[in-house]
């Protein structure tokens, strides 16, 4: 778990529901099921992703289920740091 990884997601994603941090979904729970991330947000969170926390996202690992919750996107990113060293 990377502390400042889920704050940033935290602001990103408080940002896209207009600004009420207190709808957001707990960390481990789903930002689809709750409609904040959807197909067309996938892309704008891939390229947050690599901008952000220099993570090249392949094609492949473009898909909702991947990310699909502020844990599961963490995890993500830890792990591809982690393999770029």
């Amino acid at each position: 778990m990377n502390a400042d990884i889920r704050e940033a997601l935290r602001s990103y994603f408080t940002e896209k529901i207009g600004g009420d941090r207190s709808l957001l979904p707990k960390d481990g729970e789903s930002l689809v099921d709750e409609g904040i991330l959807d197909s067309f947000g996938l892309a704008e969170l891939v390229a947050l992703i690599e901008q952000d926390f220099g993570v090249k996202v392949p094609d492949g690992d473009i898909q909702l289920a991947t990310f699909q919750s502020i844990e599961k996107i963490d995890a993500y990113v830890t792990s591809r740091r982690g393999s770029a060293r």
